[in-house]
């Protein structure tokens, strides 16, 4: 996402050069987000409460919530944990999960994320918003991506729009990004940080008996929530 948005605000499908994680309002101060050079992109994984909300509000921030289905959310959170040195961790699948579904991380439970998005939806923002899902994006790039240009208020022609989609499709996502040397300085050897981004991976990692707990959990747990319908397996478009 915060590579098809620079790619669109540059009007060009060259390849950004700038790391997504010094763009995280989680890894730098205030000053420093501040000082970031035009066109300016700031990426989170926070909910909204830990959001500058009401200055979203007064300068009318154009903002886009990507969000994906929790199961394979699970797996790559797990994957990622293992392989970012920071962590330090080194557990199984299976207790892992129950990690996740007790919402034993920096963030909290993921139904809590989204019914707290859906609260601030259904009251009105007050600032623009588009919500995508990274599934859609997978499975209909191009549709997605004229979704997201009538959003931000841009016109590109159709051969940049391709290029865009190309280029920010995970395996040269992977192949050309992935050997940035931050992720020297962050991951585990021989851990790609671009995994595998697809969409029902998590098939290859729940049992049948672990898919029943998390489905009656989630159903559960997300009651009332009936903004966000996920896709858990990939369909051609």
């Amino acid at each position: 996402m915060f590579e098809i948005l620079m790619m669109i605000l540059n009007r060009s499908a060259n390849r950004v050069e700038a790391n997504k994680m010094y763009t995280m309002l989680e890894s730098v101060t205030a000053e420093e987000a501040d000082q970031q050079p035009p066109p300016r992109v700031v990426n989170s994984h926070y909910p909204p409460r830990y959001l500058p909300l009401e200055g979203m509000r007064a300068k009318q921030i154009k903002t886009v919530l990507c969000i994906r289905n929790p199961k394979d959310i699970a797996v790559s959170y797990y994957n990622h944990a293992k392989g970012v040195k920071t962590y330090d961790y080194d557990g199984k699948w299976e207790d892992w999960l129950q990690v996740y579904l007790q919402g034993k991380l920096e963030y909290g439970k993921y139904c809590e994320y989204l019914l707290e998005w859906q609260r601030e939806v259904k009251n009105g923002p007050g600032f623009p918003l588009h919500v995508m899902f990274y599934e859609d994006l997978k499975m209909n790039g191009r549709e997605e991506l004229d979704k997201l240009l009538k959003f931000l208020d841009i016109q590109l022609d159709e051969q940049l729009k391709n290029d865009i989609i190309d280029k920010c499709g995970f395996k040269k996502m992977s192949e050309e990004k992935g050997s940035d040397k931050i992720f020297d300085i962050y991951c585990k050897p021989g851990f790609n940080f671009f995994r595998k981004g697809q969409v029902g991976d998590w098939k290859n990692w729940f049992t049948v008996a672990q898919n029943e707990m998390f489905d009656k959990i989630w159903e559960k747990e997300t009651k009332g929530q009936d903004m966000f319908k996920f896709k858990y397996t990939y369909t051609d478009a």
